[in-house]
């Protein structure tokens, strides 16, 4: 499957969760991008309380192959 590809290719596991800076290496983008389509909604990030946010691995490796479509996967598990 893609999201399994993506993941090999950039060394990161599909059901771990990411720090918000571990998610920005990951994508290869600046931090404040990142924060910025979070805000936006446009990146898949989960509140999980004041001032802490996750990614977890197979919604970043979705954002890396469909961009803003991520949103319209159900949120389910990779099958």
């Amino acid at each position: 499957m893609l999201r399994e590809a993506v993941a090999l290719e950039y060394d990161f596991r599909l059901y771990r969760q990411y720090s918000e800076p571990e998610a920005a290496f990951i994508l290869r983008v600046d931090l404040s991008t990142l924060k910025r389509w979070r805000r936006a909604n446009k990146a898949p990030g989960v509140n999980m309380g004041e001032r802490q946010v996750r990614y977890w691995g197979y919604k970043l490796a979705d954002f890396m192959l469909l961009g803003e479509q991520w949103r319209d996967i159900p949120d389910a598990n990779s099958n």
